[in-house]
């Protein structure tokens, strides 16, 4: 979909969500009209249209709140944070054990984003800060995610990479990574994007419904040391997407 095709009013909407969101006290919609830069007619709308839907609650003070009726828009993805949360003991333990960075990716449009990381206590660990997103067309996490895809979407998804996409690597090397995951259940990303950054992923099951990937991250040094090679690697990934979480009974 083009970035064209957008409404402003509902992006700002969503910058007075993420204001308030940012927010532990209630604010004046005059407030939210001069730090948003909404016009006060348009600003006093908006607030009255998500009133309305209850996504916004007057505090009794003065003031908005996000309200919790909003929680039903957020409950599809309340199991997704819950799981991720009981996750983090153990990706905390597993980089520590590789000594690398290790992170949970997540699908969102055409692009990965890291949604949970772990990061080891030595030095100069390379770092993907929760939030950052990277096109599906680069690096084994995106790959992992595309595999779960029927191939006429794989292929939307390439069509859209970005030119730099390609510089190191072609259509060809995606599509060999997607095929290692479905084959193999990892796949591994050896400097190819990146001549610096090796990287090796697995699909690990969040919900019933929702695949990530889980991947450890490190410089080339860190995967020559590893122990069992990078067989034992894939292993030891594989190894947390089966054992260590609570049951979701």
């Amino acid at each position: 979909m083009k970035k064209t095709q957008t409404i402003p009013a509902l992006h700002k909407a969503v910058s007075l969500m993420n204001y308030l969101a940012d927010r532990s006290e209630a604010v004046p919609v005059k407030e939210l009209s001069y730090a948003l830069n909404i016009p006060s007619a348009s600003c006093y709308r908006m607030v009255n249209t998500l009133l309305e839907h209850h996504w916004l609650c007057e505090d009794p003070a003065g003031g908005l709140r996000i309200a919790f009726g909003f929680a039903h828009v957020a409950r599809a993805y309340s199991e997704v944070e819950t799981r991720l949360r009981e996750l983090e003991p153990t990706l905390r333990a597993l980089s520590e054990d590789l000594k690398m960075s290790v992170k949970v990716s997540l699908c969102e449009g055409h692009y990965a984003t890291t949604a949970l990381r772990a990061e080891p206590s030595k030095p100069n660990a390379i770092t993907s800060p929760i939030g950052s997103r990277i096109h599906l067309s680069i690096g084994s996490a995106a790959a992992v995610l595309l595999a779960q895809m029927p191939d006429h979407a794989i292929k939307t998804v390439l069509a859209s990479a970005p030119e730099d996409a390609w510089e190191r690597q072609k259509p060809g090397d995606v599509r060999q990574r997607i095929r290692d995951c479905r084959e193999k259940g990892a796949c591994f990303e050896l400097g190819n994007y990146h001549p610096s950054i090796y990287a090796c992923s697995v699909p690990i099951q969040l919900t019933d419904t929702l695949v990530g990937a889980l991947t450890a991250v490190g410089w080339p040094e860190d995967f020559e040391r590893t122990q069992g090679g990078l067989e034992g690697l894939r292993n030891c990934l594989r190894r947390v997407t089966t054992k260590d979480l609570p049951s979701r009974e």
